[in-house]
């Protein structure tokens, strides 16, 4: 009992010691919170036999000897519990309203709007570059089916659907060797006709590369229509030989000798011949210069040279008497020599300027990054001592909801965004350093770097620049006139989500079935991700005479006609009126259910976490919330030691006198 006596008499004596500290709001006169502040964990070797729980209700103990109110090992006050409330709820203000409570300048907001202009700026200057590049090879691929595919029609360069003509093909022996001559001829006489600027690799200083002919074909193969036999080797072989200009005629006309160009005399010339019956494929191949000149209205004076690899494709494995002729071209960089007169200075200082504004992207990326992970690791901090506070003080675990409240996915987005430009900004400063390399004077010297970096850089960029402008959306979230999307998007999220789940069974059902079904018959059809391209666009009420109107009964068999009346009829029927009419139910239901509570005053706190913090009527205009913060108004400079801020849970000197008045 003595024992219990004397224990009793040190616990009076810190509770009045924490009494007198905390009777005063202001922490200048007394020093900063000691660091059981928050924890309430104070060591006490009189009552190590006491359980860290507390005692059961109404209960003695052998080790306590009291109960459970004389037992319970807590040492939080009033005042601690408003500081840890105010606390909360300025981790929850908008950077406005930190402002008024403390007069903590928005530095993320700040840093997240400049980052926000110099992206896109960055995203419009790399999307005018890569127009230009993108544009000279789609332009450069047009000129070559004109160049060396005989018939070619501009109706073919026409978006695949609707198609005004039908495929580019050859349906006879004659017409596969016509296109092959034709292209074997303009590859070596081209030129002097040509308006682009092409070449074809040399050699040497005359003799250019010759073309190359392959061919794929099965070696044993018989066919015999008119008794249906046939026998194939299913193990299909290839060959590859040289195009030489051997081959010459005297051309009366002209009086002059000039090459020929037969594929069919030039194969029997080399014992070589080309089996229909057993063709898969031929391939022409061979490879072209160019030098693009671009950016000269940026001042920017760029040349780029590639080295187009074409391979001319007749394509035989359908076996259905129609031979599809493509013209496919690769273009991969080489370096130039060259220069560029009279360009002045001009150019330079716009490439460094582009160069030093991508690595300034980079630093402002970089800063906003770990501003935001700075935030979450004070978040997680500020979330265990408030788990602390709630399991010793109110004998409650915080909810995993109440857990999340403390993770911030703006965050997670704006860190991923960063990273995300970071990468692609370092991309394009290296490609615009090797292209931009520079040898002595207004030499240009450009060494080979792999055209993929355009495509890599286009989209780490504009996923960046997504991303950053969703993450502006976090700061408009704070007024209540513009937070009306985001609250009705994450009320109807979870609902959405299983709404959907269901939609979709409906949807690859019908996905599949018309594949397999329609497939054969309709264009719309032929392939499962077309399939469900089309039946994504008639929910939308997209081309629905057209898709009904291209399969013609005069052409099919009869049931497969009604079978895609029925099918098209239902579908649109149950995704237009009803799956869609759902949908949009789901998220009225969610926005009604918003605009009712913004009418009755607002949103009514859930949770402990957010009750505990409604418990006060003060807002962000408190003075506690100044006379709480002992941080150096410093802001900017935290790094320097001389302006570093206090952590209120760190000890000092202050703070180890109190607890040696404490033990006393």
């Amino acid at each position: 009992m003595a024992n219990w006596v004397k224990t009793g008499e040190h616990r009076q004596a810190r509770e009045r010691a924490m009494t007198d500290f905390a009777s005063d709001g202001s922490e200048h006169s007394h020093g900063p919170r000691p660091p059981w502040f928050f924890s309430g964990a104070i060591n006490d070797s009189d009552h190590a036999g006491c359980p860290a729980e507390g005692c059961p209700p109404n209960q003695e103990t052998p080790d306590c000897g009291g109960t459970d109110e004389t037992c319970k090992r807590t040492f939080y006050t009033p005042h601690m519990e408003d500081t840890l409330r105010r606390r909360l709820k300025y981790h929850f203000m908008t950077p406005c309203q930190k402002w008024t409570a403390k007069r903590r300048f928005p530095w993320k907001m700040i840093v997240q709007l400049l980052k926000i202009i110099m992206v896109t700026v960055q995203l419009v200057l790399f999307g005018v570059d890569r127009s230009a590049h993108v544009t000279f090879l789609e332009k450069s691929d047009i000129a070559f089916k004109h160049l060396f595919l005989q018939g070619w029609d501009p109706a073919y360069e026409t978006v695949p659907y609707p198609a005004p003509l039908g495929k580019f093909a050859v349906y006879k022996h004659s017409d596969f060797y016509a296109k092959l001559n034709f292209a074997w001829k303009m590859y070596h006489e081209a030129w002097p006709d040509a308006i682009g600027v092409y070449d074809a690799p040399r050699v040497n200083s005359t003799v250019d590369e010759p073309m190359v002919l392959c061919k794929t074909y099965f070696e044993v193969g018989d066919v015999d229509p008119a008794s249906g036999s046939y026998n194939f080797d299913l193990d299909p072989v290839s060959s590859c030989f040289q195009l030489q200009r051997t081959m010459t005629h005297f051309n009366t006309t002209t009086n002059k000798t000039e090459y020929t160009y037969d594929i069919e005399k030039y194969l029997a010339s080399i014992n070589e011949s080309i089996n229909f019956d057993t063709l898969m494929k031929v391939e022409a191949k061979f490879s072209l210069r160019s030098i693009h000149l671009k950016n000269f209205d940026l001042r920017k004076n760029e040349a780029e040279c590639f080295q187009f690899d074409i391979d001319i494709l007749f394509d035989n494995t359908g076996y259905n008497g129609q031979v599809p002729v493509k013209l496919l071209s690769t273009p991969n960089t080489f370096a130039c020599r060259g220069k560029i007169n009279n360009h002045g200075e001009v150019s330079h200082v716009v490439r460094n300027l582009i160069i030093f504004f991508d690595g300034l992207v980079i630093l402002i990326s970089t800063i906003s990054g770990c501003l935001c992970i700075r935030s979450l690791y004070r978040s997680q901090k500020l979330r265990k001592i408030t788990a602390v506070f709630f399991k010793k003080q109110r004998q409650v675990t915080l909810t995993w909801e109440d857990h999340l409240e403390f993770l911030n996915f703006w965050y997670l987005l704006i860190i991923v965004n960063d990273v995300i430009t970071i990468i692609g900004s370092g991309c394009k400063i290296m490609v615009e350093a090797e292209r931009y390399s520079q040898s002595a004077g207004v030499q240009i010297s450009t060494t080979i770097f792999n055209i993929d970096y355009y495509e890599i850089c286009g989209l780490t960029l504009g996923t960046g620049s997504l991303f950053a402008w969703f993450g502006i959306l976090r700061y408009l979230s704070f007024f209540e006139k513009y937070n009306i999307l985001i609250l009705t998007m994450k009320k109807s999220f979870p609902e959405v989500i299983r709404y959907l789940i269901c939609a979709l069974m409906f949807f690859f059902g019908f996905v599949f079935c018309g594949w397999v079904v329609l497939g054969p018959y309709h264009v719309k059809f032929r392939s499962v991700s077309t399939a469900s391209e089309c039946l994504f666009a008639l929910m939308n009420g997209d081309d629905i005479f057209e898709t009904f109107a291209i399969i013609d009964p005069k052409l099919v068999n009869s049931n497969i006609w009604f079978f895609s009346r029925v099918y098209l009829y239902v579908f649109n029927s149950l995704f237009i009126y009803v799956v869609l009419n759902v949908f949009i139910a789901l998220l009225t239901n969610a926005y009604e259910c918003i605009k009712e509570s913004y009418s009755e005053g607002g949103f009514q706190p859930h949770g402990d976490l957010m009750s505990f913090i409604a418990e006060t009527d003060e807002d962000h205009t408190s003075p506690h919330y100044r006379a709480e913060d002992d941080r150096r108004a410093c802001n900017l400079f935290d790094c320097l030691p001389c302006c570093k801020r206090h952590d209120v849970d760190e000890p000092n000197e202050r703070t180890s006198l109190l607890n040696r008045n404490v033990e006393t």
